[in-house]
């Protein structure tokens, strides 16, 4: 049996006092005794005013990835990065995250996971020492079949 892992971004937040332009992207790579497979989601620059929790604009953006033998342990390779949009120079941050699941099996209710990426944007040039937090709800869903 082999394993398949869905995902797509969920919710998208910030919090903090710089800018209201941003876009950003989330890489999951799928490894199983190795490389199964890896997807990028994209979410174009829009308007976001502090202190929001919204789902990402656009239709949702969902990717099968394949995950390889159910019996082994899956790792998730998650990296995401955030840009607030500035007139001259763009502010950036970028966050690796680790998961590691375990395929619930044939029999198995599919396993859920919302993994929240929170990413520390500092304000540049860093003399204003102004940070926001921008947080991605990605959602990882792992089935058997």
């Amino acid at each position: 049996m082999q394993g398949i892992v869905t995902f797509s971004i969920v919710e998208e937040s910030h919090t903090g006092p710089i800018g209201d332009d941003w876009k950003y992207w989330v890489e999951a790579k799928v490894y199983n005794e190795g490389l199964k497979g890896e997807a990028i989601i994209s979410v174009p620059r829009h308007s976001f005013p502090v202190d929001t929790i919204q789902k990402p604009p656009g239709p949702a953006e969902t990717i099968r990835i394949p995950a390889g033998d159910n019996s082994k342990p899956i790792l998730i390779k998650i990296t995401a990065e955030a840009t607030e949009v500035d007139t001259f120079k763009n502010d950036v941050g970028k966050k690796n995250i680790d998961l590691t699941l375990q395929c619930p099996g044939p029999d198995g209710e599919p396993l859920i996971i919302d993994q929240e990426i929170e990413i520390g944007v500092v304000e540049t040039p860093n003399l204003s020492g102004k940070t926001s937090l921008f947080t991605i709800k990605a959602r990882f869903l792992l089935t058997c079949e």
